[in-house]
């Protein structure tokens, strides 16, 4: 490959990422549904960029296990089964679970974060259990900040595999004010644990906490 080749597959690549991070975020957050298909016309308006860059985005999110990439079809967001998600929770169960016991090893070894005790006030504000928006809204940074903490790039690489694509927002109402409450009390029990430096403890009460998290989203309705 010659170098202004490469500099142009460089700059396709960087937009490429730009667009599936966009793509990626609008699945998480249930704007694009399962089965849902990617118009490319629509997409390369929205964003915008050329088809080219579209279809290397979708390249990635293929293998993200994000979207499905059909013959003459197009893409669509991927459908997930029950056994899809179980297998799903499995692993986030393990890896989450390693990330917060590196992360309480961390904590150990340096000042406690600051945004970790902000976190642990928000958990104990009535606001995450009154609001389903605002549960969602400060439990996707918690959980990412612990996996940051942790300060391993590939433990955070292999997490991206195992997000929840489509199915954030129906999760979440399955949560009533109970289960809120429930999520609240693991979530600061997780942080308290961290911040004391007990990796072995906060590795359990992270891996119960996924684990239970995993036993709810076998109750999202329409699942094959």
């Amino acid at each position: 490959m010659k170098v202004h080749e490469l500099a142009s597959h460089t700059g396709v690549r960087k937009a490429a990422d730009i667009a599936a991070s966009e793509i990626r975020r609008q699945i998480l957050e249930g704007f694009l549904a399962p089965g849902q298909r990617l118009i490319e016309a629509e997409l390369m308006n929205q964003l915008p960029v050329a088809r080219r860059v579209l279809r290397e985005a979708f390249l990635i999110l293929a293998a993200d296990g994000l979207i499905e990439l059909q013959h003459q079809r197009g893409a669509c967001v991927r459908r997930m089964t029950r056994a899809d998600l179980a297998e799903l929770f499995q692993m986030r169960e393990c890896l989450e679970g390693f990330a917060a016991a590196l992360a309480a090893t961390r904590s150990k070894q340096h000042n406690h974060p600051v945004w970790l005790l902000e976190a642990r006030a928000v958990w104990l504000n009535n606001d995450v259990l009154d609001n389903e928006l605002a549960h969602m809204e400060n439990n996707v940074p918690l959980h990412d900040g612990i996996v940051a903490m942790a300060g391993n790039t590939r433990l955070q690489a292999a997490l991206k595999v195992f997000e929840l694509p489509g199915y954030r927002l129906q999760f979440l109402r399955l949560l009533d004010r109970a289960q809120r409450a429930i999520s609240a009390r693991q979530h600061i029990d997780i942080i308290d644990a961290i911040v004391a430096g007990k990796s072995a403890q906060a590795e359990k009460l992270m891996r119960a906490h996924v684990r239970r998290a995993g036993e709810l989203a076998q109750m999202i309705p329409g699942l094959a």
